[in-house]
């Protein structure tokens, strides 16, 4: 059997790889994408749920990075309505805190400046009136009150739909799909790969390594990488507490004692609140990334200090779910973690008429930036491709505005919950119109194998989303694993080990 020659290879399902994948198969090349497991299974389902400017990077003076990050946030509010939402945030300022308010207005302002045109609602002040009726925050010492607006997603979610897009494009995409050996060509690479148990060998004139916290890893399968950077893995966890009652709508940014912020967020339709993140310095694999009790109690601190509930402090008993991601971060000083730029940094090295490319850093907001710099590398090294084009083009699922979405899935089968058809339209987007059409072929999908779980979805994310375990299906293709009672999860494992 003959070798299969590809363009470009992207190594990581992540979502710099995810986006890479897509804008080269844009431009037409030929790709391949190798994710050795789930999509998005590591950091890029372990963020904050943020598409943000990075407002604290202001203070470290990169205007670049912020202003970057905003048109992004401008952009994915128009391509992927379905999972980027706008969200108020509630900056409360203390006399105990370290920054003074009149700086924090001041850099709300400039945020306000360099996000110019979105369409968000400027920053200011609350009213007496307004801050009175605030659930929960300490009155104490409370100076006042500055709000901003960014914006929230589900980060696997919008990682999937990039990937899905890029298959579209005729991008073979693939998770389950290791990569084991990279050996350097006369121009390009031969590399061996294990599909799912099934050996095997493929050509690529170019690679990009975008495995995050694992670059240093797929950089050592070649005896010729890209020359190393310094790598500093930093690891956020996150916190998740039911939503109090009285709810709270809007989301919270915090300070810490020191020169942190901590996010306070609103999550799942309400239902429970996101507290993150910790920076700490993470040793092992990062696969292996679990929110330790230090920073269990750190997060914890950090909401207690700013509200207070009727029934007593926010203790670890409290705590329904934790995650933590690994970034990797190119880094070679003793900075703290928090200082350390979030800028992207790219090491390339040629191959005759190919070659291969490393990425460091990245936020999740700017990959689609990010994809465009990694082309223009690739074109340095002697890559033959057209100009960019992803800018302002919608991802898979996204075509339809949130309230149009709303209303198809206000008018779809009445044989599906509403409920459950809300969620479709906010998951899926416009493919929700997929799911509808196979329920019209076949009603008997529209079968609840549990609460909350029909048929037809689970067939829908094995055939369209590459969905092969429960886990994919409830961590990252939805978030049900923290919305379903437990026999509606264990039915959902049922349903994955009789189909595998």
């Amino acid at each position: 059997m003959a070798t299969e020659t590809f363009d470009l290879l992207v190594i990581g399902g992540g979502i710099h790889g995810a986006a890479v994948a897509r804008d080269a198969a844009g431009r037409g090349l030929k790709v391949m994408l190798a994710e050795k497991g789930d999509y998005a299974y590591a950091t890029s389902s372990a963020s904050s749920k943020l598409i943000h400017g990075g407002l604290r990077y202001l203070e470290q003076l990169e205007l670049k990075l912020v202003r970057e990050s905003l048109v992004e946030r401008a952009n994915l509010l128009k391509t992927a309505p379905h999972l980027v939402e706008k969200l108020r945030f509630l900056m409360p300022i203390y006399t105990w805190q370290k920054r003074p308010g009149l700086l924090i207005h001041a850099g709300l302002t400039l945020y306000d400046l360099l996000s110019i045109g979105d369409g968000l609602p400027k920053s200011g002040r609350l009213t007496t009136a307004d801050i009175s009726k605030l659930p929960r925050l300490r009155a104490q010492s409370l100076a006042s009150v500055l709000h901003y607006h960014d914006c929230e997603t589900d980060d696997a979610r919008l990682t999937l739909a990039v990937l899905l897009d890029a298959r579209g494009r005729v991008a073979d995409i693939l998770n389950r799909r290791t990569v084991t050996a990279i050996v350097p060509l006369e121009n390009g690479y031969a590399v061996e790969l294990d599909e799912r148990g099934t050996m095997r060998r493929v050509e690529a004139r170019f690679i990009v390594n975008a495995a995050g916290p694992w670059v240093d890893k797929v950089d050592a399968l070649c005896a010729k990488p890209p020359p190393p950077h310094p790598l500093r893995l930093v690891r956020g966890s996150h916190i998740v507490l039911p939503m109090p009652d009285p709810p709270q709508t809007d989301a919270y940014t915090l300070q810490d004692e020191e020169d942190r912020v901590v996010f306070v967020i609103p999550w799942l339709e309400g239902r429970f609140l996101i507290v993150g993140t910790t920076e700490v310095p993470h040793q092992g694999d990062p696969g292996e990334a679990r929110c330790s009790e230090e920073e269990r109690a750190y997060l914890l601190d950090a909401y207690n200090r700013y509200f207070a509930r009727a029934s007593g402090p926010v203790t670890d008993a409290d705590i329904v779910y934790t995650w933590s991601g690994v970034r990797a971060l190119h880094d070679a000083s003793n900075d703290k973690p928090s200082q350390v730029s979030r800028s992207p940094v790219l090491a390339s090295v040629a191959r005759g008429r190919g070659g291969m490319v490393s990425l460091y850093g990245g936020k999740l907001t700017t990959h689609r930036a990010l994809a465009e710099s990694v082309l223009d590398e690739l074109r340095n090294l002697g890559a033959k491709i057209s100009g960019p084009w992803t800018e302002g083009v919608p991802l898979y699922g996204g075509h339809f505005s949130r309230k149009d979405l709303l209303g198809r899935a206000e008018r779809g089968p009445e044989s599906i919950a509403p409920e459950t058809r809300r969620r479709w339209a906010l998951t899926y987007g416009d493919r929700i119109e997929t799911l509808f059409a196979r329920i019209a072929r076949d009603p008997a999908s529209a079968k609840e194998i549990a609460p909350g779980i029909v048929q037809a979805e689970l067939e829908h994310v094995v055939e369209t989303e590459d969905a092969m375990t429960a886990e994919d299906f409830l961590l990252r293709r939805t978030k049900l694993h923290l919305t379903l009672e437990p026999r509606s999860r264990d039915a959902a494992q049922a349903w994955f080990d009789r189909a595998g």
